[in-house]
């Protein structure tokens, strides 16, 4: 299972690398999310994944796992991207690390926004 680096979006100490698959569409968080503002940012990308992943059919990963950080900020943009991956019809999964006590915390927080149809899934790995 090969994956393509399609694309890479950096500001500040943040990085977003969107990798394609046969199987999937996964846009790996690396760095810190720290921004006051991140919406600025990051809405647009993960608009833009959304986009990618539909006109592909396939699933949208966002993989937290190797995130170093990111403030309660960053939360905002992420759950308006989940309403459109909705509106679009676009399965997300939100992967993040159990090794990380901060991202164990703070992504089971997001566990209210799965869905019983699997639509929405937020893993720990």
């Amino acid at each position: 299972m090969g994956s393509d680096v399609v694309r890479r979006w950096a500001e500040g100490a943040l990085e977003l690398e969107l990798r394609v698959t046969p199987e999937e569409l996964r846009l790996v968080w690396t760095g810190k999310s720290a921004d006051r503002e991140p919406g600025r940012f990051i809405l647009p990308v993960l608009l833009d994944v959304i986009d990618r992943a539909k006109e592909a059919q396939k699933p949208l990963v966002l993989d937290f796992k190797d995130l170093e950080y990111m403030n309660s900020s960053t939360f905002t943009p992420i759950v308006k991207s989940l309403a459109e991956s909705r509106k679009a019809a676009v399965a997300v999964v939100l992967e993040y690390s159990l090794h990380r006590k901060w991202q164990a915390l703070s992504f089971s927080a997001l566990r209210t926004f799965e869905t019983l149809d699997g639509r929405v899934q937020v893993q720990g790995k």
